[in-house]
Order: structure tokens, then sequence, then C-alpha cells
């Protein structure tokens, strides 16, 4: 392999995907033979991973597939929206900065808006909240890791103008 070498989880091949992507993406300046053979490379990999992890149920390796495809996808259709931060939290995607200018598009991508956390998240399934208490972000974090894909070199949107 060309992108991904060393990986043993799933959890080190999606970290690294989400870097290479900062990195390679078109949109980013990157060039679009590299990212489509990380996508590639990804997508075999993902489903190496997930098919030979023997502790893993039928269920388990479907959602797992489901989640590594969603997941890229949805870094993609919002990778190139400045003014924004973006965050993966266990397999949810939150995104929070200057995101009035990029509601609509944000919206579009499937994203949700959660009041009490003034962010957009995405998470692949439904998801049915099992206890009455409320998370903050940070709690979040603690609960379930964070990694920040580093977009701080970007302009924000002016919001005024909407560019």
């Amino acid at each position: 392999m060309k992108w991904f070498n060393n990986i043993e989880t799933l959890e080190e091949l999606r970290k690294l995907y989400r870097k290479l992507a900062m990195e390679n993406h078109p949109d980013k300046g990157g060039q679009v033979k590299d990212m489509q053979e990380i996508n590639n490379e990804y997508e075999l990999l993902s489903k190496n991973l997930i098919n030979g992890n023997a502790n893993f149920s039928e269920g388990r390796k479907f959602y797992e597939h489901e989640i590594s495809k969603n997941m890229k996808v949805k870094i993609d259709e919002i990778l190139n929206l400045t003014g924004i931060d973006i965050e993966i939290m266990g397999s949810w995607i939150w995104v929070t900065g200057n995101t009035r200018p990029n509601k609509e598009e944000l919206k579009t991508a499937g994203f949700k808006f959660s009041g009490n956390k003034i962010a957009w998240y995405w998470h692949g399934d439904e998801y049915f909240k099992r206890n009455g208490k409320t998370m903050s972000l940070e709690d979040i974090r603690k609960l379930f890791g964070s990694e920040e894909i580093n977009k701080k070199n970007q302009k924000p949107k002016n919001p005024f103008l909407g560019v």
C-alpha cells in the first residue's frame, strides 16, 4: 500500500484517513489522483480490518462498514467549508466555530444542530438517548476521546457577504 502502512486497527485507519484527506483533498490543493488512491486503499483496508476481526458479529461488521464509508463521505462533504472546526468523537462528527455562514451546507450534508451544545453533529445511525442525562461536549470528549481536524489556516466566511 502506498498511503496506509502498518495499520492494525480501524481507529488507526480512520485517524490516518482524516489526516491524509486534509492534506490531499483537491479542495485543499491536492491532486484528484492521490485522493482517489487514498479512498481506494481506505476502502480495501477498512473491509479487511472489519471482516478479519473475529470479535465482531455479523451485525457489528455491517455497522462498522457503514460507519467507515459514511464518515469518509461526510468529512469529504464539509472539508472545504471555512471558518469551522471539525472534531471526531467516537463515531460522531461535531462541527463548531463560525457555522452560521455554513448552515445550509451543513444541513444539506445531513448534519443536525444541537442547541444545548451550540454545535452541529452527524452520526451514522438513528440515535436514541437511553437516559435523561445531558452531556456537554467536554463530557463527550472525555468519554469517547476526540480528534480535531486542523483547519486553522482557512479564513472564515464573511457572514454579511456570504463569502
